[in-house]
């Protein structure tokens, strides 16, 4: 029977009081050390008030460390877990404070574990055998009104004070989860996902896990993640314990050693779907200081207007609200010029081509149905039209001035992918973003072909354009997506879900090619979040076709997270605010209800 040790702050009650409940030699099998025993607390210093002893006792100062590791000793044991350092989110995310921004919460909790946990790690290691495991704090529960759901006296403190809304909870603690990674994976330490049965279906926890207090699990959480070790443990092979060679050796195989990304179990199964990250490391960050251009597809624009309200240097090189001169022009589309949607590979090359002067297509204007003119290659980038083919062809030029300006300056550009279908003209090759006749212009099958690109088609056109790119601006990157959302017709003679199938399928095939080729190119996986089983399809609107707005959030989420360069020094996010009165109280109140829980057992 594996032995193991489990050494932590408040949040391993529950665990401990699930071992109990458990039986089948659970208790034993598991030892647990509560970091704030009376045994293991250092005495406090002269005129410590009875506050800040509390406060010390979840810092390493306040423990006796000589005490712990003797305890440490006497477990025996053959893997450890650790539940330390877990209420940074809570304590900063419970209530809204107007002195401390969102962005400035998220970059407290960046830093505050990332200065408290390596210390407690250094440490502990030492001490732990060479199997360690580490547990994330629970989820933040979803309540609104904390009164209505926990005792009296373990909200008081709250008592007539805002609470954060649970999405912003949620992203708190998904951030922290981030953080606690990434420093468990430079040490070698295993992080316990928690298993799906404990999130409700916004991601939040479940209301039967609820502790008595909105910062804890109750025992019935703490059986779940029991289990949750118990099989963590059991699929991750010990290292000492394997062969050195032979054929049994655990370790002879290339899956053996493989992290838990590369497994669909423990990847996809065992993680909650709200929790979907299928990034690992990207070849660059974006950082606050780029020039991030993006355009594409109609997705494209979600990501846009995240970077601007994510305080990230957004390039807009022209005016999307309205032209020079005139009152009538209305914002359509959210990029970072007036190029409307860019769906196909070879929409992209024909604008660089357009806008250095490479390609003039003969077609250059269309009239609309009711009497206005467009263009052809932005049809609905004034939704009036405009009232003179001259006026158009003025709004042309200062256009392909900008996009040239923009080519050159930006630093990033993100480019979504939406289709594979696209209609030619047969006189030039032009492609136009909808087919002749639907916004402007006529319809004639002598002058306009249909076309389906394939993938190497598709891959020549992005290789064309990262090439010309380089040309004007070396030190350009590129992020690849792929629009999730299906076509809205087919022009082929096939069912649109099976068009729809072959050009996402074409499009990924593709972007994958191109980012694997550069090192300044890469792809970003919202076709995956959006779109994968995990999802089971309820990220999609009731048409099926439309990405909810929380499909959209996670889909940021993760971009944000794992896309993006995150300053701590950054003054625009709060960083070096002082701890405000609500951050004590709800520092107290997580205090308060660990010494509690531990009495009341």
């Amino acid at each position: 029977m594996t032995k193991m040790l489990v050494v932590g702050h408040s949040h391993i009650l529950a665990l401990q009081s699930a071992a109990r409940d458990l039986g089948e030699g659970t208790e034993s099998e598991i030892d647990f050390i509560l970091l704030r025993e009376a045994g293991l607390r250092a005495p406090p210093a002269p005129r410590v008030t009875a506050f800040q002893h509390k406060a010390l006792t979840s810092s390493l100062a306040g423990i006796d460390q000589a005490a712990v590791a003797t305890r440490i000793a006497e477990s025996c044991a053959d893997v450890a877990a650790l539940c330390i350092n877990g209420n940074e989110h809570a304590i900063l995310g419970l209530i809204s404070d107007p002195a401390v921004s969102q962005d400035g919460k998220l970059a407290r909790v960046e830093r505050s574990v990332g200065e408290r946990l390596p210390v407690w790690l250094d440490f502990l290691l030492p001490l732990l055998p060479r199997r360690v495991f580490l547990y994330p704090s629970p989820p933040p529960v979803s309540a609104e009104r904390l009164e209505d759901h926990f005792p009296p006296e373990k909200v008081a403190r709250l008592a007539g004070k805002e609470l954060e809304v649970p999405a912003f909870r949620l992203r708190l603690w998904q951030h922290q989860c981030e953080v606690t990674r990434r420093i468990c994976a430079a040490r070698g330490i295993a992080f316990v996902e928690p298993p799906v049965a404990v999130f409700d279906a916004s991601g939040l926890l479940a209301p039967c896990f609820w502790g008595r207090d909105p910062t804890h699990g109750n025992a019935e959480y703490g059986r779940h993640m029991v289990r949750r070790l118990r099989e963590v443990v059991a699929q991750t092979p010990s290292v000492a314990a394997a062969p050195a060679s032979g054929r049994g050796n655990p370790a002879s195989h290339p899956y053996a050693t493989l992290p838990a990304t590369s497994f669909w179990k423990e990847s996809v199964t065992q993680v909650a779907p709200c929790e979907m990250d299928p990034v690992l490391e990207p070849p660059f960050l974006i950082s606050r200081t780029d020039r991030v251009a993006t355009a594409g597809s109609c997705f494209a624009q979600h990501i846009s207007r995240h970077l601007r309200r994510s305080g990230f240097r957004y390039f807009v090189a022209e005016s999307t609200t309205a032209r020079a001169g005139s009152d009538v022009g209305t914002a359509v589309h959210d990029f970072s010029a007036r190029y409307g949607n860019l769906y196909t590979a070879r929409q992209l090359l024909q604008l660089f081509d357009r806008a250095f002067g490479y390609f003039r297509p003969l077609d250059r204007v269309w009239q609309r149905h009711d009497g206005g003119f467009c263009d052809p290659f932005r049809p609905r980038i004034e939704p009036q039209g405009f009232g003179t083919e001259e006026e158009l062809l003025r709004d042309l030029t200062r256009h392909l001035n900008a996009v040239k300006r923009m080519f050159r300056k930006l630093d990033v550009l993100v480019f979504t992918l939406g289709l594979t279908e696209c209609w030619l003209s047969r006189l030039d090759g032009a492609a136009y973003p909808v087919a002749p006749g639907v916004v402007g212009g006529e319809f004639d099958p002598e002058l306009h072909v249909f076309a389906n690109f394939s993938v190497r088609e598709v891959v020549a056109d992005l290789e064309a354009f990262v090439a010309k790119l380089k040309l004007v601006n070396p030190e350009a990157r590129i992020i690849l997506t792929v629009s999730p959302v299906p076509l809205v017709a087919t022009a082929e003679d096939r069912h649109v879900l099976a068009s729809t199938v072959y050009s996402k399928s074409v499009l990924r095939v593709a972007a994958e090619e191109v980012s694997r080729a550069h090192d300044h190119v890469c792809y970003f996986p919202s076709y995956e979040i959006i779109t994968g089983p995990h999802a089971a399809g309820g990220y999609f609107e009731a048409d099926r076709r439309s990405v909810t707005e929380a499909g959209v959030e996670h889909v940021m989420r993760v971009f944000m997270r794992r896309m993006t360069a995150h300053d701590a020094e950054d003054p625009g996010a709060d960083s070096e605010a002082p701890a405000t009165a609500a951050m004590l109280e709800m520092e107290a109140l997580a205090e308060t209800s660990c010494d509690e829980e531990a009495l009341a057992r």
